[in-house]
């Protein structure tokens, strides 16, 4: 699964991968939803699959199945035994054969839906629950902290500044954090460049996509400020397509069009 980009990725992918589900769950967060709202924009044909895979991550976050009454739950298996009546490979079957075989299918297939939405809550609860608690980091004025992220990835908080993350990532999730202020990055290097394994900044404008880099990113009053000293980096803004830095190169986001600086 490492290996694939997104636009190969089947719904169950989809429902398992770290950024996709705080997309589904927390629909909120402009800087996820700006970054899915380009890919889609982007992989038209993969639309359905992406509705299929919400649907999953939806199914699979309910506490509880809602409750049937007496009267709801005959009528369901009734209409369960109809519908088994009528079945190409049951139907040739002696009566008495017919109902064995059809209730091993019933079963069958109720065991494998269950499968799957307990699969998918499995995969939140490993990555939502009280063991996978978001990391809150400051640095108050005066002060700069050094922090080494999960990836052993490496960043200066400048002061006045946050971060957010993940207290844990694994090697099937992405790697992310988001930023209020002003810090220094220092990536480490992957060999998997699928979009999947990308380092992910989230600001308040913008999402930086890194592979081994080191940058800058600085947000003030008038925008975001962006410097790339090696490496690659791209940016995804909300009203327009992705742009690309190279080292050497700074750009600053601000309310109309970005502009790379000189």
């Amino acid at each position: 699964m490492s290996n694939k980009s997104y636009s190969a990725y089947s719904a169950e992918e989809f429902a398992l991968d770290d950024l996709f589900v705080r997309w589904v769950k927390h629909p909120n967060d402009e800087e996820v939803a700006s970054y899915w709202h380009i890919w889609l924009l982007n992989h038209p044909h993969q639309e359905e699959t992406v509705e299929t895979a919400r649907e999953l991550i939806r199914t699979g976050s309910l506490p509880y199945l809602p409750g049937l009454s007496a009267d709801d739950v005959s009528s369901v298996w009734g209409r369960i035994r109809e519908s088994l009546q009528t079945m190409d490979d049951v139907r040739p079957l002696q009566p008495d054969v017919r109902a064995v075989v059809g209730w091993w299918y019933f079963i069958r297939t109720a065991l494998a839906a269950s499968g799957v939405i307990a699969l998918i809550g499995w995969a939140l609860w490993m990555q939502y629950g009280p063991n996978q608690s978001v990391w809150s980091i400051n640095a108050p004025a005066g002060q700069t902290r050094q922090i080494r992220l999960p990836d052993n990835s490496t960043m200066t908080l400048y002061p006045n500044s946050s971060v957010r993350y993940a207290r844990r990532w694994g090697d099937e999730t992405p790697r992310a954090v988001w930023l209020d202020g002003e810090a220094d990055f220092a990536i480490t290097h992957r060999s998997d460049t699928s979009s999947a394994r990308l380092f992910r900044v989230h600001t308040g404008g913008l999402t930086i996509e890194a592979l081994g880099t080191i940058f800058r990113v600085r947000q003030r009053p008038k925008g975001t400020y962006v410097a790339l000293t090696s490496g690659q980096v791209n940016l995804l803004l909300k009203h327009q397509g992705p742009i690309q830095l190279n080292p050497g190169e700074a750009i600053e986001v601000a309310a109309g069009p970005a502009r790379i600086l000189p």
